[in-house]
């Protein structure tokens, strides 16, 4: 498991929402997560994410205790966002910077893995706030997460 402290600026996110959900790999790799990746492809003629035009999941807690998950792009600034997405704006943070390390065949199962495994070991404390994939092509993913410093 290695992973490197980040902070993150403040970001605008907008894009399509599943609602309820709990952040883990079987979420990042469900049937939902993808199809709504594929309408943003869909948007964008077909392009593929890109280290320049990534795509997210931006996992959002909610006051009951659960989380939301928005498939998502990066904006400028909210009027930039399509009419109809919602858009989120996660504040500037502090986070664990997980990337595979080849542990898994699954490169999401993988930086998830290593979520539980520094979260088990008490080498981090999640801060349960907003907790960002970042999609740049197959086997490209990176996983932020919101921790107490």
């Amino acid at each position: 498991m290695t992973y490197t402290i980040a902070v993150r600026d403040e970001a605008v996110y907008g894009g399509l929402v599943v609602p309820r959900v709990t952040p883990s790999f079987k979420t990042s790799n469900s049937e939902l997560i993808e199809f709504l990746k594929d309408r943003l492809r869909d948007r964008e003629a077909g392009e593929l994410p890109t280290r320049e035009r990534p795509l997210y999941t931006v996992y959002v807690p909610d006051p009951a205790g659960s989380h939301n998950a928005l498939v998502c792009c990066a904006y400028a600034a909210p009027e930039r966002v399509p009419v109809g997405d919602l858009l989120v704006r996660v504040p500037k943070g502090v986070y664990a910077r997980f990337e595979p390390n080849g542990d898994y065949h699954d490169p999401v199962e993988d930086v998830w893995a290593q979520v539980d495994d520094a979260t088990a070991s008490a080498e981090i404390t999640r801060a349960y706030r907003e907790e960002i994939e970042v999609w740049r092509g197959p086997g490209d993913v990176e996983l932020f997460i919101s921790i107490l410093v």
